[in-house]
């Protein structure tokens, strides 16, 4: 498996297996367990939409590491008089093997930000809250080759190991399970 680096994150519909299709926001791993996601959010007060969180990065030549982690819940951060401006806090169901950004936040920035232009996800890409341009990705261009990587790591899932021989078969049964030369049961 390649490298864990900082991962591109898709907020997607579960029961879409296509990247591209099942696509519904673009979000940051701001903690192995947590990702904020720019609105706008209709998609997350619909109850009816199945959910995941897709991680991916680059492999380097080689398909890149691809992780869907369904979301435990998520929080809707903004301002009252700008409910346009939100952004989500979701958090995943277990932590991600991906690393998060790691970004120096200054809190008061962020807030003299927010008092001029209440939109939540500016104002975190302008006080290095998130990185920015995380909302004008290229949808095709970055989740099409993910969805090559999640085909190609399928394929590799599988290996054949068929035998020829019983003894051929119990001897690889044994070189992978540790309970071949227990004696069993004794009563």
């Amino acid at each position: 498996m390649p490298k864990l680096c900082e991962p591109v994150v898709s907020i997607q519909r579960a029961d879409v297996f296509d990247p591209v299709e099942g696509h519904l926001a673009w979000g940051v791993l701001i903690d192995r367990d947590l990702v904020a996601v720019p609105g706008p959010l209709e998609w997350l007060r619909d109850e009816t939409i199945p959910l995941q969180v897709l991680l991916a990065s680059s492999g380097g030549g080689t398909p890149g590491a691809v992780e869907r982690i369904r979301p435990e819940s998520a929080r809707i951060v903004g301002l009252d008089t700008h409910a346009e401006g939100a952004a989500a806090l979701v958090r995943l169901s277990q932590p991600a093997l991906h690393r998060p950004v790691r970004e120096a936040f200054d809190k008061r920035a962020f807030e003299a930000r927010l008092a001029v232009d209440p939109d939540v996800w500016t104002a975190l890409e302008e006080t290095r809250g998130v990185p920015p341009g995380i909302r004008e990705l290229p949808l095709d261009g970055v989740l099409g080759p993910v969805r090559d990587w999640e085909i190609a790591l399928r394929r590799a899932l599988v290996q054949d190991d068929s035998r020829g021989t019983p003894g051929e078969i119990g001897t690889l049964w044994c070189s992978i399970s540790p309970w071949c030369d227990c004696p069993g049961r004794w009563w």
